[in-house]
């Protein structure tokens, strides 16, 4: 978009962040419209302001559920069955414009927040392509959205990643999905930080949460309901690889627990 923008001659600003004098620049622009998309911070009034038309904004969620910053990864945490997209209003307040579009799909069982955001993101643009001009056009109107039902999704800390194999198996498994590709989901195997980036819940006798177990030549760690596969893991240092290629170089592991 950039290279296509620059042969147009239409001035391009890469600011590292909003502060008075990007906005007061983007604002010398007079721009017709403004659209921003899964920026996740405040925009500022007079910015909004200085759209001689109108602000819209993307979000990766079906508003009001997820306002904020990681709204893909919470959807994965929380174990919701489908998201989607809204076009709402551009205001000041964060993700809480009158909703204009929304475009809902269902959330693959094992889907990671890096997959599933791809996907958003293209629906995020064929949305934004169909309903913008209508807008612009006065042809939409917003609708409020209702507080009652608003729920954040924070940004995530490395310590979201943090495991807690007192949590039953399935829950584990969507906060792998959740945190892939960042801040990953990791845990502590004998003394080293282990980064998984892709597990299966798996059926077994029940043992003591933490509990590392090798099956059929996969690493398995017992939780507190189940059994979590460790298919794809990263250990420290090294690249990604298939559990069973970490198992097999791993020493005593079957001797090993992970902290809960």
């Amino acid at each position: 978009m950039k290279a296509r923008e620059l042969v147009l001659g239409v001035p391009v600003l890469q600011p590292a962040r909003l502060g008075r004098d990007a906005v007061e620049e983007i604002v010398r622009h007079r721009p017709d419209a403004l659209v921003w998309v899964a920026y996740g911070n405040l925009i500022p009034a007079a910015l909004i302001d200085a759209a001689r038309k109108r602000a819209v904004n993307v979000h990766a969620s079906l508003l009001p559920r997820w306002r904020g910053a990681a709204p893909v990864a919470r959807a994965i945490l929380a174990g919701d069955r489908d998201t989607g997209i809204t076009l709402m209003e551009g205001t000041p307040a964060l993700d809480a414009g009158p909703i204009l579009s929304q475009e809902r799909t269902q959330i693959a069982p094992d889907e990671t927040a890096g997959e599933l955001t791809a996907r958003l993101a293209a629906l995020g643009a064929r949305t934004l392509e169909r309903d913008l001009g209508r807008y612009l056009r006065g042809e939409l109107r917003g609708r409020p959205q209702n507080e009652e039902h608003a729920t954040v999704a924070p940004k995530l800390t490395t310590a979201d990643g943090l495991i807690d194999w007192t949590r039953p198996a399935d829950e584990i498994a969507r906060r792998v999905r959740a945190m892939s590709p960042q801040p990953g989901a990791h845990t502590t195997i004998k003394g080293q930080r282990l980064v998984i980036v892709r597990a299966t819940v798996a059926g077994g006798t029940p043992e003591q949460n933490g509990t590392v177990r090798v099956r059929e030549g996969m690493p398995h760690v017992a939780a507190g309901a189940g059994w979590v596969r460790l298919d794809e893991v990263r250990p420290a240092g090294k690249r990604t690889m298939p559990g069973a290629d970490w198992a097999r170089g791993a020493r005593d592991l079957e001797s090993s627990r992970v902290p809960s």
